[in-house]
C-alpha cells in the first residue's frame, strides 16, 4: 500500500481521459492528506506528457504511472485501492469502473452523461467537474470520509448487473 488515501485510476492514457486533471488535483489532496498516492494503470498517447507533468508539479512521491498491468496485477489494485477516479469526457461503458466497484471500491467521476447515470443508479460515488482541480479533491475527500458505506453500495450495485444475471435475463 504506497499511500492513505490510495487513489486508482486505470484506462487508455489518451488526452480524453484527462488524467493529467486528476495529477492537478493531487497538489489539493495532498494538501489534506500528506500521504495521499495516486496509481496511473494503463498505457498510451499521453503516457510521456503525464510523466512531465508529475516531474514538473514534484509529484513524484504521491503519483506513480505503473504501465499496462496483467489481469492477476490489476485485481490487487483494484482491492488495494481506497477509491476510484476517473476524469474521462467520453465513456461508453466504462469496464474499469465497474471493476473497481466489484472489488467494493466507491468512485469519483467526472460529469458525463454514462457516470452521471452509473452514480444516479448506483449512489456509489461522487461526480465533480474536470475543469476544477480543486472540486475534484473535494469529491475524493467527500468520498473518502464515505468510504466504508459507499463500498458496500457500490458492490451491492455492481452484482445486480453481473454478466451471468444479465444473460439470463
Amino acid at each position: 500500500r504506497l499511500g492513505n488515501p490510495q487513489l486508482l485510476f486505470v484506462g487508455n492514457l489518451s488526452s480524453y481521459k484527462n488524467v493529467g486533471k486528476i495529477i492537478d488535483a493531487m497538489s489539493f489532496i495532498i494538501k489534506q492528506f500528506p500521504s495521499a498516492h495516486l496509481q496511473i494503470v494503463g498505457a498510451g498517447d499521453d503516457y510521456n506528457h503525464l510523466k512531465e507533468k508529475i516531474i514538473s508539479k514534484q509529484l513524484e512521491n504521491h503519483v506513480k504511472l505503473v504501465g499496462k498491468l496483467e489481469q492477476n496485477e490489476l485485481r490487487f489494485r483494484y482491492s488495494s485501492c481506497d477509491l476510484y477516479v476517473s476524469a474521462s469526457s467520453l465513456e461508453a461503458h466504462p469496464v474499469p469502473i465497474f471493476e473497481a466497484m466489484a472489488c467494493g471500491k466507491p468512485v469519483v467521476l467526472s460529469a458525463i452523461p454514462a457516470h452521471k447515470e452509473l452514480i444516479s443508479m448506483s449512489k456509489a460515488g461522487r461526480i465533480f467537474s474536470t475543469n476544477n482541480p480543486f472540486e475534484i479533491c473535494e469529491k475524493i475527500c467527500e468520498v473518502y470520509s464515505l468510504r466504508h458505506a459507499l463500498a458496500k453500495t457500490s458492490k451491492e450495485f455492481v452484482q445486480k448487473y453481473d454478466w451471468s444475471l444479465v444473460c439470463k435475463n
